[in-house]
């Protein structure tokens, strides 16, 4: 998985995720929500666990500083985003396919 580089690409939808890392997401994410500017922009979110819980306190929290600059976060009220579980780097095939149902339904939200 690789890092944007380059200025925020012009799209509808941005699609930004993390793993969980210890405490919280990379620090390059932590870089990007912080340097980044996101006003007007749709964001859909997601994140790699190993529990759930983990994932959605991560997604709130990158839900919260995308919020304060501006950003519209996509999804419904109860999640901020997409956990995807992941077990000693292993994704189970349910969840890839869930995750892929979420990522084609987000541009009708």
């Amino acid at each position: 998985m690789g890092v944007i580089q380059k200025p925020l690409p012009d799209a509808e939808i941005v699609f930004l995720g993390s793993g969980m890392y210890g405490t919280g997401q990379r620090l390059l994410m932590n870089r990007l929500l912080r340097e980044w500017i996101f006003a007007g922009r749709k964001v859909a979110l997601f994140a790699t666990a190993s529990y759930p819980g983990d994932g959605e306190k991560m997604l709130g929290s990158m839900a919260d500083a995308l919020e304060k600059k501006g950003a519209k976060i996509l999804g419904n009220t109860e999640s901020h985003g997409k956990v995807i579980i992941v077990h000693f780097r292993n994704v189970h095939k349910e969840d890839l396919e869930d995750a892929r149902k979420w990522a084609q339904e987000i541009p009708g939200k």
